[in-house]
């Protein structure tokens, strides 16, 4: 009996062996399915056939998380289905052990799989454009390129699983070996060798929940892009090409959220709903409202506004709304339908709570409406718009704050070292070009400074004699600030670039870069591979500068720092949709940090009177002490030429916003005139104020800028309110016939008095010529009669009458 169980065990053996990630497995039904999730729900891969092997990756519940070894295909597959794959002696169906002249038949007894139910999950989107690759990325020239991006994952909840989709384009001419590889957090995923053609390629990367561990997930792409087999050739040329499209996207699905704020925040997906009180909004719901759609929208999301009972995936109103709504099963889904009961689940004391849904939940801020616990959520850690008790700072950030990044120097400088401003200090492996980039936000500097100029300290390698220079290239925003040659001493060598204050913006980007340029040699030897650092002590310095007059919208990013009031409409209350996308919109982009303790609702009527720094939001009047470029009191508003030609009408296009630079007393302001369509301003992808001081603005963003100091190139004309100097240009050709009308007659007048005058002086002329002669005949006859003299005579009667 002893002997016929140890041969009993022997068979049974290899098959309860548990498999462990990395082993082999097989398939051992006829019906197995590769699946896109660890659900039967979830998208098919490909149908596998019995003896197909595989390798475990990960296990979760009764899924396995496989690859398969022929076709290399990965996905999910029911851990019923497969198991260890094992050395097969013969088939043995029976086993006879003889005993004591009997014989006994041991039947194999096959294993009896678990079987897990399916777990509901959500699955979130995150595509390239929302992390700010608008137009995707590039990959230009023959040659090995790489790039490196961040994605936020779920840290609170349980992921299943996910998948990284990849949409790209490439040359159609490309080698067969041309390939692309997807590592994961630095692990390799997945290799396919480029398609041939010009159509849109995609490769789909199954991830396990392994993949996601932290609060970001690596994505490397690696890119080969030969033509032809002569390595000379291929470097020759500048039309390769591969684009990963914006719409790449990676999924992750996850067990619904119950208990994390923190995930249901991060997790949001791209289009944002927000549901806002059915009446007219409180103040501090108003501003709290702003507050959160400042930073979605500064996360590249589109938010719509909705109001109540219909709930989005936040809900902004009063406790006792949406208890009354819960109460009275009035809740709403976003496609009309009414809503199944909700949780109550507001709990009288915090002002942020989580709203369970069936098969999802809802962020629920309401009064007092302190939104400063979503800023510690938001990854961007931007600084706070709510004010300087708000104000929460990345630590790299406070420091720069506290000033100790760097000490003041003399004349007001300061030195900001570089890696503490967000560019990787890293050695980098150099065969062509490397570069090294960051973004100086205005937030990071000391306030009342710019920067002026970067001390750059590098190290390249000792080139061998026939090895040709390295150059070294600055931009600036993209424009080449510094050329310079790298000396051949292997040691640091420090550079002074300037940065020219007119290449300025709000947000200044600083792109390093590194070529080394190889031009003799074999060309088809292995390629040079040296390394090349910018070293950690290289700074960024700026100046303290005065507080001087704003002469263009980047100027006022500068100016705003030091605090500001905002003064908005009261009708916006009513109408916060109106103003809310606008606002938003303009503090991501500008960018603006709105306090929300020194927000100002001015009453209809009343004239806006800021007493500093300021922004308004609103047809206001305008007190005589405020000087704006383009008044909206005066009435009709037209853009003209300086010849009078019209541009356009303000007033005639319904969805035109203006922006402009406004001056109170000694302070100066942004004054924001949103359009006055029945449906409110548009929808503005993007708002790029910079230049000027004058903005139009429409749904697709600045359409046309002004500079108001240069009415050589457009002028504001005001139809309806006409002074001197308009009614002469309106009637300048009249005025001058009427002129040279009078001019004429002047000159006329002029002349026939001139010869009158000639014509009278030629007759008085004659007439003393006849008189003198006259009186001379009588004096002669006279002496001849008296002989005597008589002085007296003359021809003063002659000049009385004349």
């Amino acid at each position: 009996m002893f002997g016929s169980l140890l041969m009993l065990l022997g068979v049974l053996a290899p098959l309860s062996v548990e498999a462990a990630i990395g082993d082999r497995l097989e398939v051992t039904s006829s019906g197995a399915m590769l699946y896109a999730g660890p659900a039967s729900s979830a998208a098919r891969v490909s149908r596998l056939s019995v003896g197909d092997q595989m390798v475990e990756m990960e296990r979760q519940g009764g899924w396995v998380f496989v690859s398969v070894k022929q076709s290399g295909a990965q996905g999910w597959i029911d851990s019923s289905v497969v198991r260890k794959a094992v050395m097969k002696p013969k088939r043995v169906e029976k086993t006879r052990v003889i005993k004591k002249g009997k014989t006994v038949t041991v039947r194999k007894i096959a294993e009896r799989p678990i079987k897990v139910p399916d777990l509901p999950v959500v699955t979130r989107t995150v595509a390239l454009k929302e992390l700010g690759y608008r137009k995707g990325i590039m990959f230009e020239g023959a040659y090995i390129h790489s790039k490196t991006v961040f994605f936020d994952a779920p840290m609170d909840s349980q992921i299943a699983y996910g998948s990284f989709k990849m949409l790209f384009r490439a040359t159609p001419t490309l080698h067969k070996l041309a390939n692309v590889r997807v590592s994961i957090n630095d692990m390799p995923y997945k290799q396919i060798n480029i398609p041939a053609g010009e159509g849109l390629h995609e490769m789909d990367v199954l991830l396990p929940s392994s993949a996601f561990q932290g609060k970001l997930v690596k994505v490397t792409i690696v890119t080969s892009l030969p033509v032809s087999d002569d390595r000379c050739f291929d470097d020759r040329l500048n039309d390769v090409f591969l684009h990963v499209l914006p719409e790449s996207t990676l999924n992750i699905s996850y067990q619904p959220v119950e208990k994390s704020i923190r995930d249901a925040w991060r997790l949001l997906p791209q289009d944002v709903t927000i549901s806002l009180s059915s009446g007219a909004l409180g103040k501090s719901q108003f501003a709290s409202a702003l507050a959160l759609m400042a930073m979605l929208v500064d996360d590249e999301k589109r938010v719509k506004l909705v109001r109540l009972p219909e709930v989005g995936n936040i809900v902004i109103a009063p406790k006792s709304e949406i208890e009354s709504l819960i109460r009275q099963k009035l809740l709403m889904q976003d496609d009309g339908k009414p809503m199944a009961e909700a949780g109550k689940s507001l709990d009288h004391v915090s002002n942020l709570a989580l709203m369970r849904l069936p098969n999802r939940s809802v962020l629920v801020v309401t009064d007092p409406y302190d939104i400063q616990p979503m800023y510690l959520l938001n990854d961007a850690w931007k600084l706070t718009a709510a004010g300087d008790h708000y104000r929460v700072f990345k630590p790299d950030n406070l420091l720069a704050y506290s000033e100790m990044l760097g000490t003041e120097g003399d004349a007001g400088y300061y030195s900001l070292p570089l890696d503490k401003l967000g560019m990787n200090l890293e050695a980098k492996a150099l065969t062509r070009e490397v570069s090294w980039q960051t973004v100086i936000s205005p937030f990071v500097i000391p306030l009342g400074t710019r920067p002026d100029f970067m001390l750059l300290n590098i190290v390249a390698p000792v080139r061998w004699e026939k090895d040709p220079t390295y150059e070294l290239y600055v931009f600036l925003n993209d424009v080449l600030v510094k050329s310079a040659r790298l000396e051949n001493t292997g040691l640091k060598q420090q550079f002074t670039v300037n940065l020219p204050s007119e290449y300025q913006k709000q947000y200044n980007d600083i792109r390093v870069v590194v070529q080394h340029d190889i031009e003799i040699g074999d060309c088809r030897a292995v390629m040079p591979h040296d390394y090349v650092q910018v070293t950690p002590d290289s700074a960024l310095v700026v100046k303290r500068e005065e507080s001087s007059a704003p002469q263009k919208f980047s100027d006022l990013s500068r100016y705003f720092l030091h605090g500001f009031d905002t003064y908005l409409s009261f009708d916006y209350l009513e109408k916060p949709e109106h103003v809310l996308q606008l606002m938003a919109r303009l503090a991501a982009d500008f960018p603006l940090m709105i306090d929300h303790t020194r927000v100002h609702f001015v009453e209809k009527g009343s004239m806006l009177k800021p007493e500093g720094p300021f922004v308004a939001v609103g047809n206001f009047p305008l007190s005589e002490e405020i000087e704006a470029p383009v008044r909206f009191d005066q009435g009709r508003v037209k853009i003209v030429s300086p010849n009078g030609e019209s541009y356009f009408d303000v007033n005639r296009l319904p969805h035109i916003t203006v922006a402009e630079i406004a001056k109170s007393f000694d302070s100066y302001g942004l004054w924001i005139n949103p359009s006055d369509s029945v449906e409110g301003p548009p929808m503005i992808e993007r708002i790029d104020l910079a230049e000027d001081d004058v903005a139009f603005i429409d749904a697709n963003g600045v359409i046309k800028t002004m500079d108001s100091s240069e009415p050589s190139l457009a002028q504001v004309y005001y139809p309806d309110v006409e002074n001197w100097f308009d009614v002469l240009g309106k009637y300048r050709f009249w005025l001058m016939v009427l002129l040279w009308f009078l001019l004429t007659m002047v000159v006329v007048y002029l002349y026939r008095m001139s010869r009158a005058n000639k014509m009278a002086r030629e007759e008085d002329d004659a007439l003393y010529q006849e008189e003198e002669a006259r009186m001379q005949g009588d004096h002669a006859a006279h002496m001849h009669e008296d002989h005597t003299i008589h002085p007296t005579d003359s021809l003063d009667h002659l000049d009385e009458k004349r």
